[in-house]
């Protein structure tokens, strides 16, 4: 069988590369475009007067509104496909967030911003809902961690941009810059094969009814319930060491601008070191190893993040990203595999942006919390995000065997419409995953696809 001696990154197909491809470069310029707003907050609250609590509003009313367009992009990609929303996404936020360049007042901002979101929510469902869904089965683990890197490449490119931009032309260009992503949609049009859009197989489309009565069938509402507090702890995570960081080593910490920002990007270097881990870490011990073991990590690393060691803060910093939030790298790999074909759109729109709106309380609950209590900032950070942590890694260890897996056993509904071939997850069944992946992974899938797997009913109802 030629396809054992095969390197995992030649095993896709042009158009499988194509898919993922499309969904990689979304979710970059998706950042990119969500950043942009973080990277000038000072220069717009200079020009309209307005306060930083105006502006963490702002990126909480973005949040909100992700919900929202993850699910209406989720009910199109179940119906429709997930080509057709992955491109509406890219235009909308491309062309709301370049509208910014003529907001004449801070209330203008925060609208546009808010009908940004919108279209923000849309891009992750649509774009991982696609990726996942066609990569094959043997390496869908390392796929996911390289599709999550997307998002510290565009957080990365985003203050880049800033640093040579926002000096000579002003914070306002930077959302002119943001139109970019709108030209992503004529390569993602010409070559995505549409065959490799999703579009519902004949089984799964008979089996739903494109509401939301589809999300509470047994099985699905409690596996939506299971992703989004994954997800939410997850979020936690992320925005309690993210949200109130530049503060921390500015005001508390005396760091000037430039020193900050250079933690920021050892950040980001570290986030992307550490998802593409995670995706090969799952790949070889599990899905469970991979979340869990980086967040136990991390929990003793924290004091260094903080700065309690002011000569370590650049290692903190790396440690914070790949440690810290670098088990995201699972993150697509495992939300498309709770659920089936016919839910699977609307259904991780739902769980990824619930475990957002949740994450989003946590840069208040820091604030608060030094406020309130006399805690250092640096001390309500590692308070809440050790807390996250260990809350997350609790959680997905206990309900482990309802977490489904993307093995080889566990193909998509329809198999034998998608380019892989029956002949080709044979393959990855026996050679592709180590024996501890196996072991770890193939119990969870058993049971879980057996509880998602609809029980035959007598007559239609």
């Amino acid at each position: 069988m030629p396809n054992r001696q095969l390197p995992w990154w030649k095993e896709p197909t042009k158009g499988q590369w194509a898919a993922f491809s499309a969904a990689w470069a979304g979710w970059v310029l998706d950042a990119f475009d969500f950043t942009i707003f973080l990277m000038v907050q000072n220069e717009i609250a200079k020009e309209f007067g307005v306060g930083l609590v105006s502006l963490s509003g702002s990126v909480t009313l973005t949040l909100i509104v992700r919900l929202a367009g993850g699910w209406v992009a989720g009910w199109m990609a179940d119906k429709w496909g997930r080509k057709l929303p992955l491109m509406l996404s890219l235009l909308w936020f491309a062309v709301f967030d370049a509208a910014i360049y003529f907001a004449p007042s801070f209330m203008w901002v925060v609208i546009l911003r808010t009908i940004f979101g919108f279209g923000m929510g849309a891009e992750w469902t649509a774009g991982t809902a696609m990726a996942m869904e066609n990569w094959p089965v043997r390496s869908r683990k390392i796929a996911s961690g390289l599709l999550q890197a997307g998002w510290p490449i565009g957080f990365l490119l985003s203050a880049a941009v800033a640093h040579f931009v926002v000096p000579t032309y002003g914070w306002r260009a930077m959302f002119l810059i943001a139109a970019v992503p709108a030209l992503l949609v004529f390569p993602i049009r010409f070559l995505v094969p549409d065959e490799l859009s999703g579009k519902p197989v004949k089984g799964a489309a008979a089996r739903s009814s494109g509401t939301f009565k589809d999300l509470m069938a047994p099985g699905i509402r409690q596996a939506i319930v299971l992703g989004s507090l994954v997800m939410g702890l997850g979020f936690l995570v992320y925005y309690g060491l993210t949200a109130n960081y530049v503060p921390m080593l500015v005001g508390e910490l005396g760091l000037d601008r430039s020193a900050a920002w250079f933690d920021v990007i050892l950040f980001n270097l570290g986030m992307l070191v550490g998802v593409v881990a995670a995706g090969w870490v799952a790949n070889r011990h599990g899905v469970v190893v991979a979340l869990v073991a980086p967040a136990l990590l991390m929990i003793p690393a924290l004091p260094l993040y903080v700065g309690a060691v002011p000569a370590l803060l650049p290692l903190g910093a790396f440690l914070g990203g790949a440690l810290g939030v670098g088990y995201s790298g699972v993150t697509p790999v495992l939300t498309t595999s709770l659920f089936p074909d016919h839910v699977r759109g609307r259904a991780i729109g739902v769980v990824y942006h619930v475990g957002a709106m949740i994450g989003a309380f946590a840069p208040v609950a820091i604030s608060q919390l030094a406020a309130r209590t006399e805690l250092k900032l640096s001390t309500a950070i590692a308070l809440v995000a050790g807390i996250s942590l260990l809350g997350m890694s609790l959680a997905v260890i206990a309900l482990r065997k309802r977490i489904v897996v993307a093995v080889a056993d566990h193909r998509p509904e329809g198999a034998d419409h998608r380019p892989e071939t029956r002949a080709e997850a044979a393959t990855a069944s026996s050679t592709g995953l180590p024996p501890p992946a196996i072991a770890v992974d193939a119990l969870i899938a058993t049971e879980s696809v057996q509880r998602l797997s609809p029980s035959p009913r007598p007559s239609a109802s």
